[in-house]
This record gives structure tokens, C-alpha cells and sequence, in this order.
């Protein structure tokens, strides 16, 4: 098998070139992009202000958190201002389902109702 070369195949390469093989080989499918995302995740370094400005700002993490669905529990595990801001959108984000539930209730009673 010859991915044990890659390495020394690709060490010559720009940044551009490399960046427009990952990029073509993330597109390849759903797996390859998560692969991707994954390393870069782990290799690349944020900034310390997107984490202190940003992650952990109590203005901005209910808002990141709000767009996770509720079943996405082991956002709230990652630090203090991650479980407030959890806390605090977690009623908004059930809402709607609640609702929906009732309104499927409220249907099947009438339904039932009518027969």
C-alpha cells in the first residue's frame, strides 16, 4: 500500500497545495469532512480571545448553545459558563416541542372525540 509514502510525497508541497488536497479530499464525503474537522480541531490552535471573548463570553455562549438541539447534552459538561448558558436556553430550545406535543395531543382528543 503506498499511503505509508504520502509523507514524503506531499513534504515538498506549498501550504496552498496541501490545503487544496484536503479540501478536495474532505468533499469527498460526509466521513472524510468529519476526519477533516476533527484534526483540524485538534492541531489547530485558536486564538486565546475566541476562547475569553467569545466560548466563555456569558453575552455570547447562551447564543452558540441555542443553536445546539436539546439531546446534545455533553455541551453543558465543558465549563462553568457552557452549564449556565445551557440552563438558560435550554426552556427555549424545548419549546417548540412541548408545543408540537400538545398540539398533536389536542388533534388526537378531538379525534377521539368524534367517533
Amino acid at each position: 500500500m503506498a499511503s505509508h509514502r504520502i509523507g514524503a510525497r506531499v513534504a515538498g508541497l506549498s501550504p496552498a497545495q496541501l490545503c487544496a488536497i484536503i479540501e478536495a479530499q474532505a468533499g469527498a464525503s460526509d466521513a472524510a469532512l468529519r476526519v477533516a474537522e476533527e484534526h483540524a480541531a485538534r492541531l489547530v490552535e485558536q486564538p486565546e480571545w475566541v476562547l475569553s471573548e467569545v466560548l466563555l463570553s456569558p453575552d455570547l455562549a447562551p447564543h452558540i448553545l441555542a443553536q445546539l438541539p436539546t439531546t446534545e447534552h455533553a455541551a453543558k459538561g465543558t465549563c462553568r459558563a457552557w452549564r449556565r448558558g445551557w440552563k438558560e436556553t435550554l426552556k427555549k430550545r424545548e419549546r417548540p416541542r412541548m408545543a408540537a406535543q400538545s398540539i398533536t395531543r389536542e388533534f388526537h382528543n378531538k379525534r377521539l372525540s368524534h367517533k
